[in-house]
């Protein structure tokens, strides 16, 4: 089994992390595994005892932990990301008539991740499509984006499963009406440097509810208690600079807290795993990790980045495999690699003057074969 260690992150405010290009309006509303690698590196090298050596593991392919992505929990209920291939776990039935409820889901909780890893059909464990139906094994929060089921319910924060008013528990079908997290537009304004016009956009942010936030798992593959000491570090000092972008208004703060461990199945070679992280395969995993019976999707990764001292450029895109993908492991591990993505153009000032490493190594949880379906 491998044991992760799990923080969890309450923000502040609200957070923003773009989504898409330049466009400001949209923002992501889990952060993934490469984009908070890359803060946490930033914040390391500028924390007590920090410095470029130990990034020499990983980029040698030998990684001292693995990082997962950031997902949502709402009070002691951690949710997971939604597999790609449905196939695997609902019969045709299903998947013709709740196709649209299903699209619609984005995460799930973990006592469903753990059926979902065992191989468990999950037909009668989801939750109604009639929001006045009680169901007695599955059910929604904040219109379907959540799955979980009725045992969860506990675990939820006392704002979700009881009324303010009455101080009475709610019943279980209108928790899909409470949210764990809201995406606002927030108008802002910019001033022409010349003749000080102004013009006014609009700009993403996601905030919480009240004991809601983000968590993510490390998996330490060695105990090294110095540099558990300066990934404690970076985190501190990232709490206090803030996550994402529009930091300089406000936005990303957070606390975090150690928050016990997580075990899951360790996937095994030429077995199937669902990734808790993005992927980057290096040549040596291909076409094999996404051959044959793997279902994935893949996301393009590009933006900007910065050096000190320097102006900011755009960094090269990169194809990452996303969280929630199938993906089959190939060989003992580690699997995928960290990738330089520095600028390689004619420019003036010169070549960029150091690598700009993007994380892509897996970290996911063993998936058992279910003859009783279609297998992926």
């Amino acid at each position: 089994m491998a044991e992760l260690t799990v923080y969890r992150l309450t923000f502040r405010g609200s957070f923003h992390l773009g989504a898409r290009g330049v466009n400001l309006e949209e923002s992501a509303e889990h952060i993934p595994s490469d984009t908070l690698f890359a803060a946490l590196v930033d914040a390391a090298l500028r924390a007590p005892g920090g410095g470029a050596d130990w990034l020499a593991p990983f980029q040698n392919g030998d990684p001292p932990f693995f990082l997962s992505s950031a997902f949502p929990f709402a009070g002691a209920v951690r949710f997971f990301p939604m597999p790609v291939p449905l196939d695997r776990w609902f019969g045709p039935e299903t998947l013709r008539e709740r196709a649209k409820d299903l699209k619609g889901v984005k995460f799930l909780s973990e006592g469903l991740f753990r059926r979902m890893l065992d191989g468990e059909p999950m037909d009668d464990w989801l939750f109604p499509k009639d929001e006045e139906a009680d169901h007695e094994r599955g059910l929604s929060l904040q219109g379907g984006t959540f799955w979980l089921t009725h045992e969860d319910v506990q675990g939820l924060p006392e704002s979700m499963r009881v009324d303010p008013a009455t101080r009475r528990s709610i019943p279980p079908r209108a928790l899909r009406h409470h949210v764990v997290y809201r995406v606002h537009l927030a108008p802002r304004v910019t001033l022409d440097r010349m003749t000080s016009a102004s013009n006014i956009f609009h700009a993403g942010r996601v905030s919480f509810a009240p004991q809601c936030g983000l968590w993510f798992g490390v998996q330490w593959r060695r105990r090294d208690s110095a540099l558990q000491t300066l990934f404690q570090h970076a985190l501190a000092l990232l709490a206090d600079d803030g996550l994402g972008g529009e930091r300089s208004v406000g936005y990303g703060g957070f606390s975090w807290q150690e928050a016990g461990t997580l075990s899951l199945p360790d996937p095994s070679d030429g077995g199937l795993m669902w990734l808790l992280s993005r992927y980057h395969p290096c040549k040596g995993e291909l076409p094999h990790a996404l051959a044959d019976d793997a279902r994935y999707a893949l996301t393009a990764v590009a933006g900007w980045l910065r050096s000190y001292g320097s102006a900011a450029q755009r960094r090269q895109r990169l194809w990452l495999v996303t969280e929630g993908s199938i993906v089959r492991a190939v060989g003992p591990g580690p699997w995928g690699d960290l990738t330089d993505v520095r600028p390689r153009y004619r420019n003036p000032q010169g070549d960029f003057p150091h690598p700009v490493w993007r994380y892509g190594f897996a970290l996911g949880a063993a998936v058992t074969r279910n003859p009783s379906r279609q297998e992926v």
